[in-house]
C-alpha cells in the first residue's frame, strides 16, 4: 500500500486485505489527490450486503468493483461509482457475461484477463454501453497502449514500473 501511494497512479485498486486496513488508507490516498475503488468480493470482513457498501461509502471509497450484480445496485443506491467484472475464459463466458453486466448497468465494465481487450474490445463496444478498463497480465507501456487504442479507459496493472509517468518502454 506504502508503494501504491507514492506512485504517480491517481486512481488506486484495493484487491486484498482487509476492512481494518481500509479507513487509513483512504484518507492517504485522498490527502495524495488519488482515488480509491475497493474489490468488495476479495477484501476481508467487508459485507457482501448493503451494509457493507454502506460502510465502504461512509470511510470514504470512490467506486467498488465486483463480480456480484446485486452490489452493483447496493452500490449505485449509496452513489457510488460501481465497476462490475467480466471474466472472459471462452466465447459462452462472454455471452453469458454479456447478458449479466445488461442487467445489472454498473457505471464501468472491467474485461479480464485485461490483455485481452485488444481482441475482443469491438464485440464488446456492441454490447454494452461501456466504458472499459482492462485488467490482468498488463505488463508493459505496449500493453496499456493498445488497450487505450481499442477504446479502453484505463488499465489496471500489478505491475508497479507502469504506476510511475515515466516508464521503461518493453
Amino acid at each position: 500500500m506504502e508503494v501504491a501511494l507514492a506512485s504517480d497512479a491517481l486512481l488506486l485498486f484495493v484487491l486484498k486485505g482487509d476492512a481494518f486496513q481500509l479507513a487509513p488508507f483512504i484518507t492517504q490516498a485522498h490527502q495524495r489527490g488519488k482515488g480509491v475503488v475497493v474489490h468488495v468480493d476479495l477484501v476481508s470482513g467487508i459485507g457482501k450486503d448493503r451494509a457493507g457498501i454502506q460502510h465502504l461509502r461512509q470511510i470514504g471509497v470512490d467506486a467498488i468493483i465486483t463480480s456480484r450484480s446485486q452490489l452493483i445496485s447496493s452500490g449505485r443506491a449509496e452513489g457510488l461509482t460501481t465497476i462490475q467484472r467480466l471474466l472472459l475464459m471462452d466465447d459462452s463466458a462472454l455471452e453469458t457475461g454479456v447478458r449479466t453486466i445488461a442487467r445489472a448497468a454498473p457505471d464501468i465494465v472491467e474485461v479480464l484477463p485485461g490483455i485481452v481487450f485488444p481482441e475482443v474490445a469491438a464485440t464488446l463496444q456492441q454490447l454494452l454501453p461501456g466504458p472499459f478498463i482492462a485488467g490482468g497480465f498488463i505488463r508493459t507501456a505496449k500493453d496499456v497502449a493498445r488497450i487505450q487504442a481499442a477504446g479502453g479507459i484505463l488499465s489496471s496493472s500489478s505491475t508497479y514500473a507502469l504506476w510511475q509517468r515515466t516508464h521503461r518502454e518493453d
